[in-house]
């Protein structure tokens, strides 16, 4: 798709403790400047506001206005 240059640099799974909320980083162009963070769950039910605000938080914390909430 041309993101990050190449496949290797193009993305990063983040996912662990103490990862801020954010599971996964993909770069937007070939230097990284542009940047869409990547929560993911398992989730039962709907997602509520709580759990979307968290992730909001969680991008403000990175300096980012671009995220994308993925559940199952």
């Amino acid at each position: 798709m041309g993101y990050g240059g190449s496949i290797k640099d193009a993305g990063q799974a983040v996912g662990k403790s103490g990862d801020g909320g954010v599971d996964g980083i993909i770069k937007e162009d070939k230097l990284g400047l542009d940047v869409i963070y990547i929560q993911a769950k398992r989730w039962e039910g709907t997602v509520g506001r709580p759990e979307i605000q968290k992730f909001v938080g969680a991008l403000h914390g990175f300096q980012s206005k671009k995220g994308v909430f993925i559940t199952t």
